[in-house]
């Protein structure tokens, strides 16, 4: 079974769907190249393990042995009765906290972690300042693109260099428009993404 929307502890009796959620989020973010499998996946499906190849440009070895970690974790699912499976995932959503400290691991949050090993400017400032402040950096961008925040207001937020914050703030700027072109957010923002800049992701989307 695929995992989303995990249901917190109090809905249905149940704790299971949370704890699978926390399980493959947890595995995910200790590879990039997995992560950046499954945010192909969730921009493309239903898809095949030949076209991942192709837009990722990976072996079909690897590609296969990615995905199956994927499927191992219950986060994608084969939905073909043909030839070739047909992948789909769901949208992996683990709230962690409450009130103002409340914060939504997403998606995005791991199509930033698998572009890490493709935009050196993410990489750098993972590198220096560690998953969580990365997860940081993707809120503080979409804060950035809604117009709720300068750049250089982002960096205070981040508690980074100025020269920093702005760098990563461009960087996952094009991947964030990209999720929303895709229609997997929603967000209206007050600064425009040139469709050039999204097609420089480290993602490739076909269905538009």
């Amino acid at each position: 079974m695929v995992v989303t929307n995990a249901p917190a502890a109090d809905e249905d009796g149940s704790k299971e769907g949370t704890a699978r959620s926390f399980i493959a989020a947890s595995e995910i973010l200790v590879n990039p190249d997995i992560a950046r499998v499954y945010t192909d996946i969730l921009l493309n499906q239903p898809t095949t393990n030949s076209s991942i190849e192709r837009r990722l440009d990976l072996a079909g070895s690897t590609t296969s042995m990615r995905v199956g970690k994927l499927k191992n974790l219950d986060i994608v699912e084969d939905v073909s009765s043909g030839k070739e499976s047909q992948l789909r995932t769901d949208s992996l959503l683990l709230p962690v906290g409450e009130g103002e400290t409340r914060i939504l691991f997403d998606p995005l949050t791991i199509a930033a972690y698998g572009a890490s090993g493709e935009v050196s400017e993410i990489e750098l400032f993972l590198d220096r300042h560690g998953k969580a402040k990365l997860l940081m950096a993707v809120e503080q961008t979409r804060a950035y693109l809604s117009g709720e925040v300068t750049r250089r207001g982002a960096a205070d937020r981040l508690n980074v260099d100025e020269i920093e914050g702005i760098s990563i703030t461009q960087a996952l700027e094009p991947i964030v428009a990209l999720f929303v072109k895709a229609g997997l957010m929603d967000d209206s923002f007050e600064h425009d993404v040139h469709d050039r800049k999204i097609r420089n992701t480290p993602y490739v989307l076909e269905q538009e």
